[in-house]
């Protein structure tokens, strides 16, 4: 057995007497607890849109910039705090052939910055303290020239509305509609709407889950939302947006002639699919421009705004920048051009992002186009009339099929390299050194840029990640190893049982300490994990089991070692996961706790029963590799005393297929699977937690907030105050009320 008795309960017979009192009164959770007293964290006042999160995702983009273009490759730490006062690394990496490195971190939410350490190849090491601004940290080390910025403050995006939230349902036909002030109008799944005159906004918000059918939108002086939900459909015969605040597409738009914004307050969003047969024109003052999904345009595009491409956009006739005193277009992804692209004002494609131009472009007058690191635009001829600035460090590409002509208002700096096949057409320019003609300039491919030209690291192994960034350099099948939380911490999941009934929230019936590596190959995309798993406390008599979902099919996993499976509530299949589940892949880590561990209350009872319990390594190996597969922790769940479909997730994180929908509902459980509610109570509570390092539980039937003093008024805050809450600070804890296994 994997599970060694510290406790001496055969030789203290008190020790027999007090666990035989518990395991027969309010601790054997088999029967009805004993009377405790919860009114004081059922007594929470708890927004309904928190859902208890401890951990945030943040997107770090580093670069060295160096007046040296064969500047050595640099490698970067990224630290919890100091290292030189006991920060923990979480992250580390070399630069790539243009001095730049960009990952995805997942950490706790207390954390407003973090430290980045810089070394040279000559061991020379600077460390910095980076603020996380908004969920981002992009940061350049040395810098030698100044930073081109935006003019414009980019707006963060919309999120989707709850359409079944609601004052007015529509559905049906209508001459015309008016959304009126301070109303919710929904068009349900499955309904649908025409309007033959006019949709009029009066101030309110509608929201489409279903079709509607509109050409006239028009607003008054009060504006109003218009949002398309995933399901739902637009059409629209004259595509005219005016006077409103925000127009926002989740699901699907079609628009079978023009789309004209005029006097627009808000933003014009696609984060769906968009298709316009006809020519965009986005008037002066007409609201900001972003699209984050896939933006189909017949005709042109003229630009007299803003606008701001985060996902691809294929425009078949001439994109316009048009001049004018406010109008910048960001390019943060991939813009296929078909005709001409005619430049005329602010211009920025920044890192990683595409241009394809099938005809020519013209960088003109007074114009400023921006081409950060490993950005390409790709065109078949091109006229620099203008200013052109390049990256400080690495290197933009231009690449040109036939024609290139550098005038003598033509200005580029900045370590752009101009790669024509047929060789410069005349140059009568003002060009700096540090551009280049040589066609040298290595572009990765990524989701937005297809990439050119061939890295000057070797690759050993020719999986497309260079040496120098292999983490298995002689391994073609792998290249980089992530982490959750870290390379060498645990996160904390602490579960309660009783559901659907409220539980005592001590939070201790299963506390299970979880690690990651992901392992994945030269596309970025998973081979394969290592979980490492350490049951810490069983504070339940219940033989519950525990499971990970993850985000793929069950056909998408080849095979699974290490897993605990002693009993008989769920069938395991050849390739090692539960059997059963096809959409998502079940991971059964332990089928039955106490049977596994051979006893039950462990580690809980001050002077009860106390293990040492193993913590073992689960290996998950994919049948191809995959893109995504989920988030971690993923979806972690607790099944109830070998009843298989009896489960218990995190608060709003779907069951898997094997649930028994019948407990959705019951007793102190509000979850509601129509509209996504799941495992939260009707004021909005918890069964399960996630603490982003090893938590040290409640004593059995003590209230987490007895033991932890300031988890009501981060709770209450939304997460605002103490996001620390759990840790070990003056005033944070009541100690008496924490189990200390190092006391038994």
């Amino acid at each position: 057995m994997k599970a060694h008795f510290f406790s001496s309960m055969i030789k203290y017979s008190s020790v027999i007497i007090v666990m035989f009192a518990i395991a027969f009164s309010g601790c054997n959770k088999n029967n009805q607890p004993a009377p405790v007293d919860k009114d004081d964290f059922e007594s929470l006042q708890i927004d309904p849109n928190f859902k208890f999160e401890t951990t945030k995702e943040v997107m770090l983009h580093l670069e060295v910039n160096s007046i040296n273009p064969q500047e050595p490759m640099h490698k970067f730490r990224v630290f919890t705090g100091n290292p030189t006062q006991g920060g923990k690394l979480i992250a580390s990496g070399m630069t790539d052939p243009y001095m730049s490195f960009q990952t995805t971190l997942v950490i706790p939410t207390r954390f407003t910055s973090l430290f980045i350490q810089n070394q040279d190849v000559n061991n020379n090491t600077e460390t910095v303290e980076v603020e996380i601004v908004g969920n981002a940290i992009h940061y350049t080390f040395n810098t030698t020239k100044a930073a081109i910025s935006s003019f414009k403050t980019v707006s963060p995006l919309h999120s989707e509305p709850d359409w079944s939230v609601y004052d007015v349902a529509l559905s049906g036909n209508y001459n015309k509609v008016d959304i009126e002030e301070g109303l919710v109008y929904s068009i349900l799944p499955g309904a649908s709407v025409n309007i033959s005159n006019q949709l009029n906004f009066k101030g309110g918000t509608l929201i489409v889950a279903g079709t509607i059918t509109a050409s006239n939108i028009n607003g008054s002086n009060d504006g109003g939302d218009f949002y398309i939900s995933t399901s739902g459909v637009f059409n629209s015969s004259t595509g005219g947006f005016q006077r409103i605040d925000n127009f926002v597409n989740f699901g699907v738009t079609a628009i079978s002639n023009n789309l004209t914004l005029t006097n627009m307050s808000g933003n014009f969003e696609n984060q769906g699919i968009m298709n316009i047969a006809g020519t965009v024109n986005i008037n002066p003052n007409s609201g900001d421009v972003y699209n984050s999904g896939t933006m189909n345009v017949a005709g042109h595009y003229n630009n007299n705004g803003f606008g701001y491409n985060m996902g691809e956009m294929v425009v078949s006739g001439h994109f316009n920048n048009n001049g004018g005193q406010n109008v910048e277009f960001i390019n943060d992804c991939k813009l296929i051009i078909t005709g001409n692209f005619n430049q005329n004002s602010a211009f920025y494609n920044n890192m990683n992002a595409y241009v394809q131009v099938n005809q020519s472009t013209y960088l003109n007058g007074s114009s400023v186009t921006n081409m950060e690191a490993q950005s390409l635009l790709k065109s078949n001829n091109i006229h620099f009339n203008s200013v052109v600035h390049g990256p400080s460090a690495s290197c933009a590409l231009f690449q040109i099929a036939n024609e290139t002509r550098i005038n003598g208002s033509g200005n580029i700096d900045g370590y752009i390299d101009i790669c024509d096949a047929n060789g410069i057409d005349s140059n009568t320019g003002t060009v700096s050194p540090d551009v280049s003609f040589d066609c040298s300039c290595f572009i990765p491919t990524t989701s937005c840029n297809p990439g050119a030209g061939t890295p000057q690291n070797p690759d050993t192994d020719g999986d497309g990640c260079p040496d120098d960034q292999d983490d298995y350099p002689n391994d073609p099948l792998r290249c980089s190893d992530d982490y959750y939380p870290n390379e060498t911490d645990f996160t904390s999941l602490a579960f309660e049982d009783l559901w659907t009934g409220r539980g005592d929230y001590d939070f201790n019936d299963l506390v299970v300490q979880t690690n990651y590596k992901i392992v994945k190959n030269g596309e970025n995309k998973v081979v394969e994990i290592f979980g490492k798993f350490h049951i810490a406390a069983v504070g339940a008599s219940l033989n519950n089991g525990f499971g990970i979902e993850f985000d793929v099919p069950t056909t998408a996993i080849a095979s699974v070692t290490g897993t605990e499976i002693v009993g008989s509530a769920v069938t395991i299949g050849a390739n090692g996961m539960e059997q059963g589940p096809i959409n998502k892949a079940v991971l059964i880590v332990y089928d039955a706790i106490n049977d596994y561990l051979g006893t039950s209350m462990v580690n809980t009872v001050p002077g009860g029963n106390t293990m040492e319990i193993d913590t073992i390594t689960v290996h998950v190996s994919f049948a191809t590799p995959q893109a995504s597969i989920g988030t971690p922790p993923y979806n972690p769940f607790m099944f109830i005393n070998q009843e298989r479909g009896k489960e218990i997730h995190l608060i709003d994180h779907t069951p898997t297929e094997m649930v028994d929908a019948s407990y959705f509902g019951q007793e102190a459980d509000n979850s509601d699977p129509a509209t996504g509610r799941y495992y939260v109570t009707s004021t909005n509570l918890p069964w399960v937690i996630e603490i982003p390092e090893d938590f040290e539980w409640p004593v059995e039937k003590a209230d987490i907030l007895t033991a932890y003093l300031k988890f009501r008024d981060w709770a209450e805050s939304s997460g605002t105050l103490f996001p620390d809450w759990y840790q070990d600070l003056p005033g944070y804890r009541n100690q008496s009320n924490i189990y200390q296994m190092e006391n038994q």
